[in-house]
């Protein structure tokens, strides 16, 4: 059941219409609040009591009860046994109150669910700004199927932010993308299961002030090398921490981070790493300088056997050009890092980038990008890798063509997509070539220099009836050494509230140096 967090991604609830729309209903009235409406009207002195079908329209809000009272010498508004539908949510209250364009209830049932309420907000007391569509719960609990999963003393929801933010289970500004599952559960190399980054409430039990999470997971289960992780990470605004440890047969591994501001601490003991120092970046118009200075430790190769130690000081340059003519863009970023060691060594690395772009009738771009180092740098942290690449994109309704050049390895790799968009869904296929290929992906060990390989597949329209499903497949096929390189195939379910995904990939024939041949069975959860 805990894997069910992982569900809130927050995307808009469709909430049914009223069988009689309020603007409709045989008698209204105009209130402050809103426009109020019923298929019957009485009047007991100054108060209107509206009956049949009662309710109340105003900006973001659908209020319907058995009946709804309107003070016309106070302005307020009072309901009992009432539900409102907003854009994402539905909520039932035992009664309430809406007065100053402010809606006070208690006795509160919300979900963003199309039908039922599987998935479920219950709390004590509820304030609902009907102008903003701001909500706050007080004394709330978090319940799937009835199984309570989290408690919250005051939980804030805004409604410019999906689910996942308001409750900290998603970073601001991931919109209503799918959210990384908090358990994970899936067969790649082995059996890998358990919580990945869980999020827990803070001590106040306030979502969205403090964002905790619990890593807990058991990797390549079944295999000569299982690992098991434990982690924990943590955020509040310009500060976060993490700690993440490796038990394996071979032994323990570490790595982690602490950031508050601009000091900073980082290792990972499997790269022989570790860095303490400071970062912090100036903007002047068009200029970024950023001064650093830390004292580190690295294994150039990987091994102990280049292990470099010391101190290291200078500054980063960057100059951010930019302009724009109507379809036309362009934009310039030079770099320049220069680096002090306590030894008689200095670092020098410099480049940039540069892209053109055009977004008409077609889209296209092409940049270059570039970067030179005069002396090997000491550590990871200020080494800028040598780089000469050009590479560019075009794109004309469903086909798109992407290609890159690396100077350096005289390499070069190009993909070319079609689709052929459907109402029932889009069938493509992508054709991804290499030559002079740099890795190792042959079955003998050797290097491939060429490689060309098809990969069709039909992805269908998102599901929008409830307990439907559909199949997403797709079969890639190796030219040069002519058999199946890979296959998949996955199936989605819609229920009121979740969409359940099952489904299995399986790589014959390795295309890049870090594909494994392999099959995978992947199971996830995602809200509607």
């Amino acid at each position: 059941m805990l894997l069910l967090l992982a569900l809130f991604g927050g995307l808009a609830w469709a909430s049914p219409t009223s069988p009689v729309p309020c603007a409709e209903q045989p008698y209204t009235l105009e209130t402050p609040e809103g426009l109020a409406g019923g298929g019957n009207l009485e009047f007991d002195a100054e108060v209107a009591i509206f009956s049949d079908g009662a309710c109340l329209q105003t900006k973001g809000l659908l209020l319907q009860a058995p009946s709804l009272r309107y003070d016309q010498g106070s302005g307020e508004l009072t309901a009992q046994q009432f539900e409102v539908e907003t854009a994402r949510y539905r909520f039932w209250a035992e009664e309430g109150r809406i007065k100053g364009q402010v809606l006070q209830a208690r006795g509160i049932r919300a979900t963003t669910c199309r039908c039922g309420d599987d998935l479920r907000l219950l709390s004590e007391t509820l304030r609902f700004d009907t102008q903003s569509g701001e909500m706050v719960l007080e004394e709330s609990r978090l319940e799937v199927y009835a199984f309570g999963l989290a408690r919250f003393s005051e939980l804030r929801l805004e409604p410019d932010r999906p689910l996942g933010e308001n409750l900290g289970l998603a970073p601001a500004g991931a919109g209503d993308a799918p959210l990384a599952l908090p358990l994970r559960f899936d067969f790649d190399q082995g059996l890998n299961v358990g919580l990945n980054e869980f999020p827990l409430p803070d001590s106040a039990g306030v979502a969205g002030k403090f964002s905790t999470r619990l890593t807990l997971l058991g990797l390549r289960l079944g295999s000569p090398d299982p690992i098991l992780r434990l982690g924990l990470a943590a955020q509040e605004k310009n500060r976060r921490a993490s700690l993440q440890l490796d038990s394996k047969p071979s032994g323990f591994a570490s790595r982690g981070e602490v950031v508050d501001g601009p000091l900073f601490f980082v290792h990972d003991s499997e790269l022989g790493r570790y860095a303490f120092g400071l970062k912090k970046a100036f903007a002047l118009e068009r200029f970024t300088l950023i001064p650093y200075a830390w004292v580190a430790q690295d294994w150039r190769d990987g091994t102990p056997a280049t292990q470099e130690q010391g101190l290291a000081a200078g500054a980063e340059l960057r100059y951010a050009f930019e302009v724009q003519e109507g379809p036309f863009r362009f934009r310039l970023e030079p770099f320049g890092v220069l680096g002090f060691y306590d030894q008689p060594q200095q670092y020098l690395a410099y480049g940039g980038q540069a892209e053109g772009r055009y977004e008409g009738e077609f889209a296209l771009r092409v940049g270059y990008t570039w970067a030179i180092e005069s002396t090997p740098g000491r550590f990871w942290l200020e080494r800028r890798e040598a780089a000469q690449k050009l590479s560019g994109s075009l794109q004309y309704q469903n086909v798109r063509l992407e290609a890159e050049h690396d100077f350096l390895k005289t390499q070069t790799e190009a993909s070319l997509r079609i689709g052929f968009r459907q109402d029932y869904g889009e069938v493509w296929a992508r054709l991804h070539t290499c030559w002079n290929c740099v890795g190792k992906t042959l079955s003998n060990g050797r290097d491939d220099w060429e490689r060309r390989e098809l990969v069709v597949g039909f992805t269908p329209v998102p599901l929008s009836c409830t307990y439907d499903l559909n199949l997403t497949p797709f079969l890639g096929y190796d030219f040069l050494r002519q058999g199946v390189s890979r296959w998949g195939l996955e199936l989605r379910y819609a229920d009121c509230c979740f969409i359940w995904r099952l489904g299995y990939q399986e790589i014959r024939l390795a295309q890049h140096p870090g594909e494994v041949a392999n099959g995978k069975l992947t199971f996830g959860l995602e809200i509607r």
